[in-house]
């Protein structure tokens, strides 16, 4: 049975990606690039943003400051699915725990949770600024199974990418796949949904 949930964020609890992706259009514009929205988001869901980035030669330390800025500029098209709440409500009163695990930045994370009054059903939140490797790095889910004395077999990493999806086979846990959109390809999770209340299936 699963006791213990370790969500990432953007894309899985929260619908992140209008921002993000206008974020990045207008940054590779500022730098007289044009890629189709479309490109970008299935670059984002596939890999990586830092893949765009390499292929056109933009090195971090120049496309991630003016990045972030637009990204601050549209943080108010950032909002949780419509069943994030539900869902975690009900894990919760089910007897489950839950932890974040993403490569947002610790304090915008949590400005976002406490916006829609979400803070209060997370243990702990680990940001790309806490310290660990990122995904699929097993770090960051290590640190909270090791800390929270979390079995592996009650515990399941969930998330909309390939890499999350990888970071928890990494810590040997199970894992989830949220995939709203069909073009991921072969991805090894244990489970697979398409819709957030279908994890509370899970343990049925």
């Amino acid at each position: 049975m699963i006791k213990h949930f370790i969500w990432d964020f953007d894309g899985t609890l929260y619908d992140t990606y209008t921002a993000i992706v206008t974020a990045a259009e207008k940054t590779f514009q500022d730098f007289e690039i044009t890629i189709d929205k479309k490109e970008i988001y299935r670059k984002l869901k596939q890999t990586s943003l830092h893949d765009l980035q390499v292929v056109y030669g933009l090195s971090k330390n120049t496309f991630d400051p003016i990045f972030h800025d637009y990204e601050a500029e549209f943080d108010y098209l950032n909002v949780p699915f419509a069943e994030t709440a539900e869902v975690l409500t009900k894990l919760s009163a089910a007897g489950g725990q839950h932890f974040i695990f993403t490569h947002r930045k610790l304090h915008l994370t949590e400005e976002l949770l406490v916006n829609n009054h979400l803070e209060q059903h997370f243990v702990e939140v680990i940001g790309a600024d806490s310290g660990f490797a990122r995904k699929p790095e097993p770090d960051g889910i290590n640190y909270l199974m090791e800390k929270y004395q979390l079995s592996p077999a009650e515990t399941l990493m969930i998330g909309d990418r390939k890499l999350d999806i990888l970071a928890g086979k990494n810590a040997g846990v199970k894992t989830c796949l949220y995939d709203i959109d069909g073009f991921l390809g072969e991805v090894p999770a244990d489970y697979t949904v398409t819709n957030l209340k279908e994890i509370l299936k899970i343990n049925q």
